[in-house]
């Protein structure tokens, strides 16, 4: 089974996806209590609140929603800072703001180089694995950028064996940069067919700053990048279609959205994500995902890539944690202390 792992940035569950919360109680609160360094402030007494579901009765993304008819949806509950480096950081290393030291966007004093990304713990289990990744944002995948995250293995690009992409058409934004990457992904899913791949799109999270989650432009946003969701999905179903192939296809977002636009803090709707499942192949497979995915509690998001991993049968190399070699000695990772004497 392949994986196709499609990261959205800054999409509300509960405007996306409504029926979600109606199908899992881990969607009504947080797991766990967010650290009081990242409480939220008072909310502006002009802020906007979000409209009422029942003023919208056309979903605005068909094709998640069509994904959730087949499969199935688990809460992740991101831990606060609530900003997309933390978030995507934790997401697809699998590891927490204190592991890989990401605790803002500039990525600052960052072990991401000790915390392999999702497609390189599939590699290390199976060095004949194929992985791609392409992003609008460069943090995730251009070492010139402020990460990455994706460690770049360039022995494996040189052999073809890893490919990343990165977006450059900013000419409207990020809605152009996704469109662009929408093209090139699908494409190499379609025709190449990696082992595991990772696609991400930032639309909505523009025009979530912008203007804000209770806005038309978000509910638009979701819609376009609905759209590219699709064109991925058909390209690995067309694989199946064609070359029995099976995809496990995985949907995940680091945050959410105030109503007047912005995260960063502990919100519960900002702290609210979550990791949708199908699987495209035998009815019985599915069947089994669904099943195993059942039995899962609310998640935390350096849970996702382990379960993924799970789910996929990749499984690590033995090591004692406990041993000398590779032990830390540099500086504790306890990170911010919000002093603005330190802010730069």
């Amino acid at each position: 089974m392949k994986l196709l792992l499609i990261g959205l940035d800054g999409v509300r569950v509960d405007v996306a996806l409504p029926q979600a919360l109606t199908m899992h109680r881990g969607f009504e609160e947080p797991d766990h209590p967010a650290d009081p360094r990242f409480a939220a402030g008072e909310r502006p007494a002009d802020a906007p609140t979000m409209p009422s579901p029942a003023l919208s009765t056309a979903t605005p993304a068909p094709t998640l929603a069509r994904l959730l008819d087949g499969g199935c949806v688990l809460p992740v509950w991101m831990t606060p800072p609530t900003d997309s480096g933390p978030g995507w950081a934790s997401l697809l290393t699998g590891t927490r703001h204190e592991e890989n030291n990401v605790w803002w966007n500039e990525f600052v004093g960052h072990r991401l180089a000790r915390t392999p990304d999702i497609l390189s713990r599939i590699y290390f289990a199976n060095p004949s694995a194929r992985t791609f990744a392409a992003s609008t944002w460069d943090a995730l995948v251009d070492p010139s950028g402020p990460g990455p995250v994706f460690h770049q293995r360039v022995d494996q690009q040189v052999g073809g064996q890893h490919q990343l992409m990165k977006a450059s058409d900013f000419s409207e934004g990020c809605r152009s940069a996704d469109t662009q990457v929408r093209g090139h992904a699908a494409w190499v899913l379609n025709h190449e067919g990696p082992d595991a791949a990772f696609v991400y799109f930032e639309d909505v999270d523009e025009a979530g700053h912008q203007h804000g989650a209770a806005s038309a432009e978000y509910r638009e946003a979701i819609t376009r990048v609905d759209e590219h969701v699709r064109h991925l999905v058909k390209a690995v179903s067309e694989r199946y279609e064609q070359l029995d192939e099976e995809w496990l296809v995985a949907v995940v977002t680091d945050h959410g959205h105030k109503p007047e636009g912005g995260h960063g803090e502990d919100e519960v709707d900002v702290r609210r994500s979550f990791l949708l499942l199908h699987h495209i192949g035998p009815a019985d497979v599915a069947d089994d995902l669904r099943a195993r995915a059942s039995g899962v509690p609310s998640l935390r998001s350096e849970e996702v890539t382990p379960l993924l991993l799970d789910l996929l049968g990749a499984q690590s190399g033995s090591w004692d944690p406990h041993h000398d070699v590779g032990r830390l000695r540099d500086v504790a990772t306890v990170g911010p202390t919000r002093n603005l004497e330190y802010e730069w």
